[in-house]
């Protein structure tokens, strides 16, 4: 079996109506909605919402029933959303700007960060002395940085057994992560979106990747225009 993987990605460039937003959330359980709204700000909660209602549409492509499915919804101790007999995701956003990585074959882990401008030695102790020369010696060292984070926060969803961890401890070198005594293997999602990386790791090798933009109130219409009756 190849190592197939969905990478759902979506922005939100404005805000939702308050019909549109309030017929998205009717998709997702009580619990869930509760998890959006203790986010700050509408672009934490669109994304919040989004990177939700793409594993919804997700998991509904792949056969699956998330009315039931939301309700196995469990979490590690590390925070790791999974469901038991279900095929394996990772979600994340960074504002408006979310993804959802869907596999049957490879636990994964995924990350995205927008470049955002920050003082690079403020990170100095969260990177290896190796990955610290090959930051600055890169032509833009803050996007290498960047590259670096958001691997090392995908394994650490990919792992999902670990709490406070000093990501100083997970190692890059150019394909594969090693943390906790496993390998993860790295890819690029490549997004459409100016000013953001984004990065899944594998437990598998060789991994066939398609990444799908979706339009969120588009996709849902039928769900917002119940909201409406």
């Amino acid at each position: 079996m190849t190592n197939s993987i969905k990478v759902y990605s979506t922005q939100v460039t404005e805000k939702w109506s308050d019909e549109v937003f309030d017929g998205l959330m009717r998709v997702i359980p009580q619990d869930l909605r509760d998890r959006v709204l203790e986010e700050n700000g509408w672009e934490k909660q669109h994304g919040s919402l989004a990177r939700k209602l793409m594993l919804w549409h997700g998991m509904n492509e792949m056969g699956a029933n998330m009315n039931d499915l939301f309700e196995c919804l469990e979490f590690t101790k590390s925070g790791k959303p999974y469901i038991i007999d279900a095929p394996h995701f990772s979600l994340a956003n960074d504002g408006a700007v979310a993804v959802c990585a869907i596999s049957e074959t490879s636990i994964l882990g995924i990350d995205v960060e927008r470049l955002k401008p920050l003082n690079l030695s403020d990170y100095r102790e969260k990177m290896t002395y190796l990955e610290w020369r090959e930051i600055y010696s890169h032509i833009i060292p803050l996007r290498r940085f960047y590259e670096f984070w958001t691997i090392k926060e995908s394994v650490l969803k990919a792992d999902g057994e670990q709490e406070n961890v000093d990501i100083k401890e997970i190692y890059i070198q150019p394909d594969i992560a090693f943390f906790n005594a496993k390998n993860w293997y790295i890819n690029p999602a490549e997004l459409d979106y100016y000013g953001y990386v984004c990065f899944l790791v594998s437990s598998n090798p060789h991994a066939d990747i398609e990444v799908i933009d979706v339009d969120l109130p588009l996709l849902f219409e039928s769900q917002i225009a119940e909201n409406r009756l």
